[in-house]
């Protein structure tokens, strides 16, 4: 991705009252309609390469849940996944989108468009879920657990997040964090306008720390949302599974994980699998090129149903 892109994705990033939230949206391209939620820890930025190769024949949205833009407000209570998903929705409304649209989901923000199709089917016409989270793989809190950690978070985590002293901590070493986590970000800094700049803030990381409390709560959420509101049997959902960036013979214990819950996803609604190799867990990336391709795929069957 070149400077210019960057710029000009810069350019179409705008920020809206969503459900009473300050929530950031870029919005570029023209026709189908592709909406792209983010994990725990990851910013509309993460998916520029992706965009800058949809954005000629689709219509691309990526919505930030509040928090994770420079100087958002930050909500003390832990994250509820429906919530998530009527916000993802709502954010749709206030672009003006109606119809149906082909919903791509990274990590965490797979569990928020799943979440989406359940609750309103009428609004996906098409899932793609990259590297979702796996309920199974990564555990569950429920009941007083997940009570234990929405008080900690209230009362210990946010106000230490917050701090004067955390956040000339972050303002130092936030950028390099971001790019030691995800390597693929290097880029992402070199090609848009002030993305080291907005590492520096204090807000995304009180917000991913909210998210890491309320995660394994969410998850259990999403268990029992499954078994609450099945799929539209005429859904087409896309799994894909990152299989690493060293290449290996087989495939990683994850990836067995992803293509177990493709297979039960498979008893709801239509599933086909896809496994990128020589990619890391930010497939969109790591391989943004592949990805692509897959989503656009999708997003033109999509559109045939």
């Amino acid at each position: 991705m070149t400077t210019s892109t960057g710029g000009l994705l810069r350019a179409h990033v705008r920020s809206l009252t969503v459900r009473g939230s300050r929530t950031r949206v870029l919005d570029v391209g023209t026709g189908p309609v592709v909406l792209c939620s983010s994990g725990v820890a990851s910013a509309l930025w993460d998916w520029a390469p992706l965009v800058a190769l949809l954005r000629r024949g689709f219509r691309v949205i990526v919505v930030d849940r509040p928090g994770y833009a420079p100087g958002d407000e930050v909500p003390p209570q832990l994250p509820e996944l429906a919530e998530e998903a009527e916000h993802l929705l709502a954010a749709l409304d206030a672009c003006d989108v109606t119809g149906p649209v082909t919903a791509v989901g990274h990590s965490y923000g797979a569990a928020v468009v799943e979440a989406a199709a359940r609750l309103h089917p009428d609004r996906i016409a098409h899932l793609v879920l990259l590297d979702g989270s796996v309920p199974e793989a990564e555990g569950t809190h429920h009941g007083d657990v997940a009570a234990r950690a929405a008080h900690a978070f209230r009362h210990r985590t946010l106000p230490w997040a917050l701090s004067r002293r955390t956040r000339a901590v972050w303002s130092v070493i936030g950028p390099t964090v971001a790019e030691l986590l995800v390597p693929g970000r290097r880029g992402l800094v070199r090609a848009i306008p002030g993305v080291r700049e907005e590492a520096r803030d204090g807000s995304p990381l009180a917000q991913t720390l909210r998210e890491l409390a309320g995660y394994r709560s969410c998850m259990h959420q999403l268990e029992q949302l499954r078994l609450a509101a099945p799929l539209d049997r005429r859904l087409p959902v896309l799994v894909v599974a990152a299989n690493g960036r060293i290449p290996r013979p087989g495939l990683s214990s994850w990836v067995r994980y992803v293509l177990g819950q493709a297979r039960d996803l498979a008893d709801e609604a239509r599933v086909a699998r896809r496994v990128v190799r020589r990619s890391g867990h930010f497939v969109m990336l790591d391989q943004p090129r592949a990805v692509a391709a897959l989503v656009a795929e999708a997003a033109k069957g999509s559109t045939a149903r």
